[in-house]
């Protein structure tokens, strides 16, 4: 197909029932950016609270996702890149929520992966650092949920011929072994002003979900273009693609994007070393000092008082 609408994914009656192989996308956050101000300046502050009831930002995204329903093959996937959104010191759980609408729908949940951002997120520990005492933690929110569905029908690669598998070979090298294959991916955020768009998500995401959930020649849909980062990865990876956003100039800009190189970065591995346990002598030394105490030792909060017990 290879086409991007200017029109809300609500009707898209340009893609027939079922032609759809995968769906790439992340929803517009709730209540949190105004991409008509972002767009009409983008110099000005687009991080502005509208007013909209959360009930009715679900309501809308059912809407959405009936109609991706429609397009999606039989056993085709969507992944939607969705996070907790925090307003007036509440956090909602918008993914636990998405989950709930989407399994109504009639997808069926396939898995999650966490979107660890290593360099950005909602800063919150400042409450902690301000009042440290029982409950005043707020973490950090540094992650955001990459949540697979799946259509019911047949699997993906089911019909396909040896060939064609091995054309679409996953590389399992180092990356692959130390990040890709945990449901914890380690991306930065694409940084501030770096692109024409207040949340562009980093094109390491849909790299990565379309290598993993769709075949060469296959048509990936993004019903939340945004300025084409999943349609501009799509096309490298030999796929087609389809994509809409209700913004003109968004629409504009994917295009221009399109034949621009990947710009897939470093990745940030996070490596865990084993920390060895204290010799032999060391653990039997503690262990008689713990028993003529009458103490039990907790890791990190110090020696518990052994109560005895008559169950006689």
């Amino acid at each position: 197909m290879n086409k991007l609408f200017h029109k809300s994914c609500e009707r898209m009656d340009e893609i027939a029932d079922g032609s759809v192989d995968l769906v790439v996308t992340s929803p517009p956050y709730w209540n949190a950016i105004d991409y008509e101000q972002h767009v009409a300046d983008p110099q000005a502050w687009y991080r502005t609270r509208r007013g909209e009831p959360y009930e009715e930002y679900l309501d809308w995204l059912t809407v959405c996702f009936t109609e991706v329903f429609r397009t999606l093959k039989p056993g085709g996937f969507c992944a939607v890149v969705i996070g907790t959104v925090l307003l007036n010191g509440r956090q909602y759980p918008v993914p636990h929520h998405f989950t709930v609408l989407a399994e109504k729908i009639g997808y069926e949940y396939h898995q999650e992966i966490v979107w660890y951002k290593v360099t950005g997120g909602v800063k919150r520990a400042g409450v902690t650092i301000q009042h440290p005492y029982p409950g005043y933690y707020h973490p950090n929110i540094m992650t955001e949920s990459i949540l697979i569905f799946r259509k019911p029908g047949p699997k993906i690669f089911e019909d396909r011929s040896k060939e064609e598998k091995e054309a679409n070979r996953i590389n399992i090298d180092t990356i692959f072994t130390r990040e890709i294959a945990n449901n914890v991916w380690h991306i930065a955020p694409v940084p501030p002003n770096y692109l024409p768009h207040p949340c562009p998500f980093p094109e390491e995401i849909p790299y990565r979900l379309i290598l993993l959930y769709s075949y060469k020649g296959d048509l990936v849909l993004d019903p939340f273009l945004g300025i084409g980062t999943t349609a501009k990865v799509a096309k490298a990876l030999g796929r087609q693609f389809v994509g809409y956003d209700v913004q003109k100039k968004y629409i504009e800009i994917a295009y221009q994007r399109l034949d621009e190189p990947l710009h897939l970065r470093e990745q940030l591995i996070a490596r865990f070393e084993k920390i060895p346990v204290q010799d032999e002598a060391y653990l039997a030394n503690r262990e008689a000092a713990r028993r003529r105490a009458g103490q039990s030792f907790l890791p990190g909060f110090g020696a518990v008082r052994e109560e005895q017990e008559d169950y006689s």
